[in-house]
């Protein structure tokens, strides 16, 4: 056999080969069967759990099942600091924008207590700062559509700020001077997600309180649900885990100065605490508070106040995720039957948790929403990988061109490339720089992605960070080898 056929029967057996790894590790959502026995439900989610662990490389988890108000499962795994400690009952973890249902819940308890009116307007109070209202009325910016996010604010949420930034000092300096609030649409007609609202929120409780939200929160939501380890400040907290990176490198001193929009901590069992709370209020809300909370805001059924509400056969199932500069959770709560689920995790790459656990425990609730949000994650992820596929495929055709060349004879590298047609000298030298220009783009985009401001912010977020790291590393190749092709002439003959 030639050498140049046995270098075409080698690329095509990488085809196949890597065509046939893709295939198999695309990922399969493993759903429990409406059903299962509460052994069956440990045993599944273990399962699922330590294989994400070990694919995902997640630095901690904690996470649990609750059924009939009972916990059933329930895991700590993992570290909370560089030094290796143990994830545990009492850890903390950022929530993100989990935080917000706990608002909900402190401003429900001050509109019991009257000390909030939830459909007087914003404006009637002495805010230390006030949004822009543009041409929208300020009558119509109301407490309750604050909590619904249906007021028309802008600025859908908060990332923390690394200590390589400048930070600012609290909710007020962030609003006038790094993210302005205003009112961007005309509020009560549509629901926007909103987390400058609940930033105005947090000034709200902070003002007719005379109190920081965080001891507003304890003490009319945290201590009485018994949620000890639980808060909106990090520095009154006994144990909180740090954040990890992607390649679980502890990151330094993230900050969250939009409290009541991603800035609140809890750890596990507090989180078991506020979901069983759900079913009656827990002495802290009233049935007609509860009813408010989980009321549909406005002609949308799919939401409450800042809850999703997605139908099943046994009663509507309520939600929230969390994500946030490292931290991912997820809480789920039916308390009509007193089903319930949630994980928080400590690193970028918890965030697949929500493509396997969450859809996991998904099954048992029979939801069509459920069942349609977890096939569009799955249908993404194998996207994804067909593509990065794809793209490495590419980048093997030019790579044998390339080799075939220069066994053959026929190409040499050099660094005054030349060809045929109108192709020419400059051509060619303008077209390996730019591809020579983009290869080193999309490394200083892959390595400071993965590496740097992984240790500070997150740049990419929300998304199936192994399938896209795959698609990162086949584009930079495909590059790299395309300037190794610009780069090469065909072999003067004499």
């Amino acid at each position: 056999m030639s050498p140049l056929m046995k270098l075409r029967a080698v690329c095509l057996a990488v085809l196949v080969v890597s065509a046939s790894l893709s295939a198999i590790g695309l990922r399969q959502m493993r759903g429990l069967e409406p059903g299962s026995s509460d052994a069956e439900i440990a045993a599944h989610m273990d399962d699922v759990l330590d294989h994400a662990m070990q694919r995902y490389s997640i630095a901690g988890v904690a996470a649990g099942v609750i059924r009939d108000g009972e916990i059933v499962w329930q895991a700590r795994e993992g570290r909370s600091d560089g030094e290796g400690a143990p994830i545990t009952d009492a850890t903390a973890f950022n929530l993100g924008s989990i935080s917000k249902p706990l608002t909900v819940w402190t401003v429900l308890s001050l509109a019991q207590d009257g000390v909030v009116d939830l459909d007087a307007p914003l404006s009637t109070y002495d805010l230390p700062y006030e949004p822009d209202y543009g041409e929208h009325a300020p009558e119509a910016v109301t407490v309750r559509r604050l909590l619904q996010h249906t007021a028309g604010t802008n600025q859908p949420g908060y990332g923390g700020w690394g200590v390589h930034e400048e930070q600012p000092e609290d909710a007020v300096d962030l609003s006038e001077n790094y993210a302005p609030l205003r009112v961007a649409y005309q509020p009560g007609e549509h629901r926007r997600y909103s987390g400058g609202g609940y930033v105005l929120l947090q000034m709200l409780v902070e003002t007719v309180t005379g109190q920081d939200f965080d001891t507003v929160a304890r003490q009319h939501v945290f201590d009485p649900l018994g949620m000890t380890t639980s808060g909106f400040d990090p520095s009154r907290l006994p144990t909180v885990s740090q954040a990890f990176n992607y390649y679980r490198q502890p990151i330094e001193d993230l900050r969250d100065v939009a409290q009541t929009a991603a800035g609140g901590y809890a750890s596990g069992g507090d989180i078991e605490n506020f979901l069983l709370a759900h079913m009656t209020g827990g002495g802290v809300l009233t049935t007609d508070s509860l009813e408010q909370a989980f009321m549909p805001t406005g002609p949308n059924p799919g939401f409450a106040m800042s809850y999703t509400r997605w139908q099943t056969p046994d009663g509507i199932l309520y939600g929230h995720g969390g994500n946030n500069s490292s931290w991912n959770g997820q809480i789920y709560i039916r308390p009509q039957t007193g089903d319930g689920f949630y994980f928080l995790t400590n690193a970028t790459s918890g965030a697949q948790l929500d493509f396997d656990l969450s859809c996991a425990w998904l099954g048992l609730m029979e939801s069509e929403d459920g069942a349609a949000r977890c096939d569009e994650a799955v249908s993404l992820t194998h996207q994804l990988a067909w593509v990065s596929w794809g793209v490495a495929a590419a980048g093997l055709f030019w790579v044998y061109w390339l080799v075939a060349g220069g066994v053959a004879g026929k190409r040499v590298l050099t660094l005054r490339p030349t060809g045929r047609g109108p192709l020419r000298l400059s051509g060619r030298l303008f077209l390996a720089f730019l591809t020579f220009a983009v290869t080193l783009f999309l490394i200083w985009m892959f390595w400071t992605n993965s590496v740097i401001w992984r240790t500070q912010t997150i740049f990419i977020d929300e998304v199936p960070m192994d399938e896209l790291e795959g698609l990162s590393i086949a584009v930079t190749s495909l590059f790299a080898i395309l300037t190794l092709c610009l780069w090469s002439s065909p072999r003067n003959r004499r």
